[in-house]
């Protein structure tokens, strides 16, 4: 009978091999006599060693068919030991080691012990490690010497024990699966990264993303050399070219100058060597190398799931190989997008958060370089003492978030915000991109409409001398008389003062409405269908259409009316020569009328607000409540409707023309609901789809 030993978790994704009481014992009772140690081996080509146990091995077979993600797990520092072999990013165990036939006699380097880090994230152990030497006398093509390995540790460190190079100049191959620092689980699928090395020299290298795009690079420098130089003179040269194409200038490499705001590193600019190689740089550390690994990574990963983002990391590595430069802007701007997202949505924190959860090390300053790229992209200044709070939108044409200008009101409604705290660029808020320009308002509970959000408004305060987002104690939203009229408790009466529907262009006495004003007219009068109205009008003829059309669509056949002076539109006004003064020289009317409504101007043109709406409500109002049986539509003006349903409303229906170009709508007004008790309220009320129009 042989025992099974089953995983707790997955050895792919990133969890330990369970010991002891953690494991189950599974028997197998089909095949009982069955002995681990007769497993035949692979079929040749695939390197081999030993494993140490029968349970280890059987828990390497165990873990090939687990799936399950884990969300940031500490990777162990798994080894393991003995004959196997690896395949499809799996180590598959032997019995036997697998001797490797060396005939070659004229070694270069002989018995060499190679060591190093394959890394996207960590390559996990199954993964196979090919050298593959290059042949300096056939213009460096692959020759038939190979030497492979698998790696058998949990954080991507492989090895070679002895090593004969005919040849010093080497293709490295490292194929498996990876921890994803997006998802801090294991990749689902396979992903092969390159490396061209020139172990003359050097007995560790490391294979990573960065070798995996310098590498096309460096064959060409090779090349344009007559293939007179050693790899190892221009694997700096290529890895500058590589980081200068991202915007990243370390040791050499060189931003240049671009042909425009926004593309620093345009065709045709020279980079300087780098003395660091790809080969020698390792995801994990405080180091700018790190940084800039890790950057590119997670660059090249924004594209797309696990090792579908290679067809793109090899599309600009062959870019780069041919002049040393990405050239492609529409492909830089796209990925300017994905990454302003990615930054956008917290997704550089994700990251960071995953990446130190598997305690493999410091996780280096990669998000300034992610950064630099796409605000460098997308035409932002650099974020700096001065530039702190700048307001920015991309104005970058090729980008899907370009807008020709900050305040374009179709198009993406996203803005940027150099944050001096964090030094860097991010999302503007609403009230950021808002309020730009607003500086301090002119009087405590100011109101103004968002630069970018033009249907939001914001609050100055005075005594915090800022402004905030306003809320629902600040502006009163206009309800629809429809609901007003449900709302009416048993025995209360409603009087609607209402703005006449569309008129014509005549604005004198005798203007008449539309045929849409008809319209309008009678679909509001269709909400008061059975009711018992009673109408007013101003001495206006399109006041009176405006009550006509209302009772046709209520079905009212006798419509019955008063008209009533008081409605005309001046109730308000006490020296009618002096509103006329400024409304010729302040903007027009209705810049003066809000004015007065809201900010209390012009008081040797208008009574008191409150004192004067009083009197209205006392005198006018009151009264007629007698005629009303539950419901009255009175039509006027909206030089009378906007300071009337200001003082109503205490300020708080927005119909700050002079600030926000929110003027009253075509049959827009004020509520007003006498209660039981004989006391008035008020509330904004609207007959068509808005309570407001803006100008």
């Amino acid at each position: 009978m042989v025992l099974l030993w089953a995983g707790c978790d997955s050895v792919r994704y990133g969890s330990d091999l369970c010991e002891g009481d953690e494991c189950e014992a599974v028997v197998d009772s089909k095949n009982p006599q069955d002995s681990l140690s007769s497993e035949k081996a692979p079929k040749d080509g695939k390197s081999s060693s030993s494993v140490s146990s029968s349970s280890q091995r059987d828990v390497l077979r165990s873990s090939s068919s687990v799936k399950d993600s884990v969300v940031a797990k500490p990777i162990t520092d798994t080894t393991i030991t003995g004959n196997y072999t690896c395949s499809d990013g799996e180590l598959i165990p032997v019995d036997d080691e697998t001797a490797v036939d060396d005939d070659a006699t004229d070694f270069r380097r002989a018995g060499v012990a190679i060591k190093g880090f394959a890394e996207k994230g960590p390559f996990r152990y199954g993964t196979s490690v090919k050298i593959v030497e290059l042949d300096s006398l056939k213009r460096l093509a692959d020759s038939k010497r190979t030497h492979e390995t698998c790696i058998v540790t949990s954080n991507g460190t492989f090895s070679f024990d002895s090593v004969n190079l005919v040849s010093p100049y080497v293709r490295v191959e490292a194929n498996g699966y990876y921890m994803n620092e997006f998802t801090a689980s294991l990749s689902t699928s396979l992903v092969k990264l390159n490396a061209v090395v020139d172990l003359s020299k050097r007995d560790s290298f490391n294979v990573n993303i960065l070798t995996h795009m310098a590498a096309p690079r460096v064959m060409k420098l090779v090349e344009d050399s007559g293939n007179n130089q050693p790899i190892g003179s221009q694997s700096g040269r290529a890895l500058s070219d590589v980081l200068s194409s991202f915007g990243i200038s370390l040791g050499g490499s060189s931003s240049g100058t671009g042909f425009g705001q926004g593309f620093p590193w345009g065709r045709g600019q020279t980079t300087a060597s780098s003395d660091t190689s790809a080969e020698d740089i390792s995801l994990f550390g405080s180091g700018d190398y790190s940084a800039a690994l890790l950057a590119v990574s997670v660059m090249m990963q924004s594209y797309a799931p696990d090792g579908d983002f290679l067809s793109q990391a090899d599309y600009i590595a062959e870019d780069i190989r041919g002049d040393g430069n990405w050239g492609d802007n529409a492909s830089k701007a796209k990925l300017a997008d994905k990454l302003l997202i990615l930054d956008a949505e917290g997704g550089l924190a994700k990251i960071r958060k995953n990446m130190e959860g598997w305690k493999l090390g410091d996780v280096p300053n990669f998000e300034k370089h992610v950064r630099n790229f796409w605000t460098s992209t997308h035409g932002f200044e650099s974020c700096n003492a001065m530039t702190n709070g700048m307001v920015k939108h991309v104005g970058n044409s090729q980008s899907e978030y370009f807008v020709s200008y900050y305040e374009q009101p179709e198009g993406p409604r996203i803005r940027f915000i150099c944050d001096g705290s964090i030094k860097a660029w991010r999302v503007a808020t609403d009230l950021e991109k808002d309020t730009v320009g607003f500086g301090a308002g002119d009087y405590d509970g100011q109101i103004k409409n968002g630069k970018i959000n033009a249907d939001k408004f914001y609050v100055y305060e005075q005594s915090k001398k800022s402004w905030r987002e306003a809320t629902s104690d600040d502006i009163q939203e206009f309800v629809d008389v429809e609901d007003v009229l449900k709302k009416l408790a048993p025995g209360e009466k409603v009087i609607f003062i209402l703005r006449h529907a569309e008129r014509t262009d005549d604005t004198g006495k005798n203007g008449h409405l539309t045929a849409n004003g008809k319209t309008q007219s009678q679909s509001v009068g269709a909400k008061l269908k059975g009711e018992n109205i009673y109408f007013v009008n101003s001495t206006y003829t399109r006041s009176y259409e405006t009550c006509e059309n209302v009772a046709a669509g209520a079905g009212v056949t006798s419509m019955g009316n008063d008209t009533l002076p008081e409605l005309d539109g001046d109730w308000f006004v006490k020296a009618e020569n002096k509103f006329e003064t400024y409304k010729n020289n302040n903007g027009g009317g209705w810049v003066v009328a809000s004015e007065y409504a809201y900010k209390g101007s012009y008081t040797d043109a208008y009574y008191p607000l409150q004192s004067r709406g009083e009197e209205f409500m006392t005198e006018i109002v009151m009264p007629r409540f007698a005629k009303v049986n539950r419901v009255g539509v009175w039509i006027s003006h909206d030089m009378m409707v906007v300071p009337l349903t200001a003082f109503c409303t205490n300020g708080k229906a927005n119909l700050r023309y002079f600030d926000t170009k929110q003027w009253i709508n075509y049959l827009a007004g004020v509520a007003i609901i006498l209660g039981t008790d004989g006391t008035l309220r008020y509330e904004p009320v609207k007959g068509l789809s808005s309570g407001t129009m803006t100008m």
